[in-house]
């Protein structure tokens, strides 16, 4: 091993270059592993071969802590964007492992975060569903993610309804009322709203507009 040393770019990870100009980046707990904690070491091809595919490693879990960093992201998510970066879907799954393991990627985190976001933004619960199966959330986390939501944000279906309706219905105001009304149904159907909410939607706008 000719040189060693912590990385300027990324800290905690060290950069181990051997005498034929090769060059890996690694945890701390890899130079352990291979006896690579000393410069002039001698490493044998198997450490070697291990280095380089710790680094491999290494690099795909800083490229999704980076990817965190900017937005949540479901393992599924993560996954196929690191396949794009790495051929081996090995070690794509033991990067992922590590960071389920650590607590920094977890679905279930994920899966509550979303569901209250989309929730407040006038989705309603089966859309949500959808949105987080549609994520790479299985269909179990994401009943319980949105059903947790519903419970701790007081959501109610009408009311949510009501509100989207209203607001959409400013932009449909120039419409003939057939119209309006054909648009407005297909909007809050898209939004995942049932017919029970949207019929009685329907109802309080119509009384709203008589008592004008």
């Amino acid at each position: 091993m000719e040189r060693l040393c912590e990385s300027p770019r990324r800290p905690g990870r060290y950069v181990v270059t051997l005498t034929d100009g090769r060059a890996f980046v690694v945890g701390v707990a890899a130079l352990s592993d291979v006896g690579a904690s000393n410069v002039g070491v001698a490493l044998t091809a198997v450490a070697v071969e291990l280095l380089a595919r710790e680094s491999c490693i290494t690099t795909l879990v800083d490229r999704a802590l980076a990817m965190l960093a900017r937005a949540r992201r479901t393992r599924r998510e993560l996954e196929i964007r690191l396949r794009r970066l790495e051929s081996a879907p090995g070690l794509v799954v033991i990067a992922l492992d590590r960071l389920e393991a650590s607590g920094v990627l977890s679905d279930v985190d994920v899966a509550r975060a979303e569901a209250s976001a989309r929730l407040r933004r006038g989705e309603a619960p089966l859309r949500v569903r959808r949105a987080l199966q549609q994520k790479g959330i299985i269909g179990t986390t994401a009943a319980e993610a949105v059903s947790a939501a519903v419970t701790e944000d007081g959501f109610d279906e009408l009311t949510s309804c009501a509100a989207a309706a209203a607001k959409r219905q400013r932009s449909l105001s120039t419409l003939r009322p057939d119209v309006a009304r054909r648009r407005l149904v297909g909007f809050l159907q898209r939004r995942g709203y049932s017919g029970t909410a949207i019929r009685s939607t329907l109802e309080i706008l119509a009384d709203s507009s008589r008592a004008g």
